[in-house]
């Protein structure tokens, strides 16, 4: 990948970084997704960097961030 791209998809990702909402392990996501009356969690990346949160999938996450006023 070229030195550019790399750069966007750090900037893209590096709000991920900051978010209270991403786990190493997959039961703190699972704590998380029922604290926020999701059920189920989801996954980024692969390998090492992968990483867990809550909900099935990232749009039901962010549907109840709104819903629990937490944007």
């Amino acid at each position: 990948m070229p030195l550019k791209g790399k750069i966007a998809k750090q900037k893209r990702h590096s709000s991920y970084k900051k978010n209270k909402d991403i786990f190493k392990s997959q039961a703190q996501a699972r704590r998380r997704a029922k604290s926020l009356g999701l059920s189920g969690i989801h996954s980024h990346g692969r390998g090492r960097e992968k990483v867990f949160m809550p909900g099935s999938n990232h749009t039901s996450y962010m549907n109840a961030l709104k819903k629990n006023g937490n944007n």
